[in-house]
């Protein structure tokens, strides 16, 4: 194998079980892509120092998380059946994708320096607290967490973290003090789970672009960021009133009210009556099939 090898890439082999430990005399090698070699069982001990690209993906049969050096900048384990990540592996870590690894159980112990986490369809039941002290966070994505039913109380801003993504998990309210926490949020997802309302403290997210209801038993939309300019509430069937977008002109993509049968229609067409006076959108930007 060349010992000027920088990057190896494997993915789709479906034939190789096993990566040889001859690895870890390419002191040049930066980048290891095997994604889609299903039959993959085990990876070798790397002590790598310049090693910083992982990626295996729809590895069934790998059951144990790679040891691999402390300079691993990014890691991906999606669809394998490890049950965890040893804190030993997650030194530097930027970004880790464990989406579909479900003998996960736990949140995973990770640096300071994470700033994408992608923990969608694993058995995770709750988030802690520490979470705030990961000052780098920018995306972390819970998503299809059918499991995961309470979130934590914050104490610290999270001036980072830009996106939320939360849908179809078993969150059924979220603590205010996050909202409050979450200074820099962007977008917040919450489609498909089973949450009623949301904090009235969600009027302060101030660049809080798009919020994502569709299919929970929310009943009242309370009053909105300004800065918000994509709603997505379809599939909503207890939702009754939603008097807050009166004072959102800013919509730049359609809210969609598709099967909210109990809405009261009123307040919308006041919407979009403002809406045509400033010119922003046009009446076929809603939805209203009620």
């Amino acid at each position: 194998m060349a010992k000027n090898l920088v990057s190896l890439l494997l993915d789709d082999c479906p034939s190789l079980t096993e990566v040889p430990s001859s690895l870890q005399y390419l002191d040049k090698l930066e980048r290891i892509g095997l994604f889609g070699c299903n039959n993959l069982r085990s990876f070798p001990m790397l002590d790598s120092k310049v090693l910083s690209s992982l990626s295996i993906g729809r590895c069934l049969d790998m059951t144990t998380c790679p040891t691999i050096s402390q300079n691993m900048v990014s890691l991906l384990l999606e669809q394998t059946s490890i049950k965890e990540v040893p804190q030993s592996v997650i030194g530097k870590l930027q970004y880790l994708n464990l989406y579909g690894c479900s003998k996960i159980t736990r949140f995973p112990e990770i640096s300071g320096d994470i700033k994408v986490l992608e923990l969608m369809g694993t058995a995770i039941k709750e988030v802690p607290s520490s979470i705030q002290f990961l000052t780098r966070l920018r995306i972390l994505n819970m998503s299809g967490c059918s499991k995961l039913e309470i979130l934590p109380e914050i104490t610290v801003p999270m001036e980072s973290l830009e996106y939320l993504y939360l849908s179809e998990t078993g969150i059924k309210e979220i603590p205010s003090s996050l909202i409050k926490r979450m200074i820099s949020l962007k977008t917040l997802k919450l489609d498909g789970t089973p949450i009623k309302e949301l904090p009235l403290s969600i009027k302060d997210m101030v660049c809080l672009e798009d919020l994502y209801l569709s299919g929970t038993s929310i009943k009242a939309l309370p009053e909105l960021p300004p800065s918000l300019s994509c709603l997505k509430t379809h599939d909503c069937a207890s939702l009754e009133t939603a008097i807050s977008i009166i004072n959102i002109t800013n919509f730049y993509r359609p809210m969609d009210f598709t099967n909210c049968f109990k809405l009261d229609q009123k307040p919308l067409i006041a919407v979009m009556h403002l809406i045509i006076q400033v010119s922003l959108l046009t009446p076929s930007f809603f939805l209203l099939s009620l």
